[in-house]
């Protein structure tokens, strides 16, 4: 489950010597059962716990707190063949009445047996499983020991390329020395080994920043909302639907809605509708 969005308070949170006194350890701070208090520097929050999120309402104590319904929202582990029943704070995977659970796995539309281990049409090396209803899947281990070691997918495992590389894709192969670039990094090949680091960039300086799409470097941008990440100053807080003061950073659902999700940034106010949530 992912984590709720908080409630904020402020507090003064010092004492006479200037130490920073703990309101959630020292008992001044009472949360609601479905929030945790949460100490910082000078101030405090109750934030919401795992399973809940605030309903748009500010409320001091947490009291705001509501549950998240994983089943409707489809945040859960359920497996194909089992019902989702929605618990306070979490949800729960039953199997129906009457019906025999098997946990077997719908995969590339064909059914896949609880425990069954299979090898990727698309990727002979990828090898998938079915662990109670989910598929899992991971790239080929190689077993170089074994004489039935499948080369192609594990060239360090043949005497005669030991120093050649096998690409993420599993499609390519690479001499010792070659580089490549593969998601933002840059890749090169040694001695059958593969070693990635990122690509550097150069820096920017300004508020507002976000990586274009097939880009790997960040770009300075006017707008707010178009940044995915900013450069946050407290002092420039956004005053929400009910006037609540809102820090650089914080995020809420607003009020009335359950799927639109808002920020603030730097005093901007910027609001999403969760594809996910509707």
């Amino acid at each position: 489950m992912r984590p709720s969005a908080c409630r904020s308070v402020g507090s003064n949170g010092a004492g006479s010597g200037g130490e920073d006194i703990d309101e959630c350890a020292d008992g001044f701070v009472e949360c609601d059962s479905k929030s945790t208090c949460v100490n910082l520097p000078g101030w405090y929050h109750c934030e919401c716990r795992d399973g809940y999120h605030d309903n748009g309402l500010f409320s001091a104590s947490g009291e705001s707190c509501v549950d998240i319904n994983e089943c409707k929202s489809g945040r859960n582990t359920c497996a194909n063949d089992t019902v989702c029943f929605n618990l306070d704070g979490g949800y729960d995977c039953r199997c129906p009445h009457g019906h025999n659970c098997t946990g077997d796995c719908i995969h590339d539309n064909k059914v896949k047996h609880s425990g069954q281990i299979w090898v990727l049409d698309s990727d002979r090396c990828s090898v998938c499983s079915c662990q109670a209803g989910q598929v899992m899947c991971r790239r080929m281990v190689c077993d170089c020991d074994n004489p039935n070691a499948d080369l192609f997918c594990c060239p360090e495992c043949d005497p005669r390329l030991s120093s050649q590389c096998l690409h993420q894709n599993g499609l390519l192969t690479y001499g010792s020395g070659d580089t490549w670039v593969e998601n933002c990094q840059q890749c090169q090949c040694l001695q059958g080994q593969v070693d990635c680091w990122p690509l550097p960039c150069p820096p920017v300086d300004c508020e507002f920043t976000v990586v274009p799409e097939g880009e790997c470097c960040p770009r300075c941008v006017i707008d707010p909302c178009q940044a995915d990440t900013i450069r946050n100053d407290i002092t420039k807080t956004c005053a929400d639907e009910h006037n609540i003061s809102r820090f650089s950073g914080s995020s809420w659902i607003k009020h009335g809605t359950e799927c639109t999700l808002c920020q603030c940034k730097n005093g901007h106010i910027c609001c999403s509708v969760d594809p996910m949530c509707l």
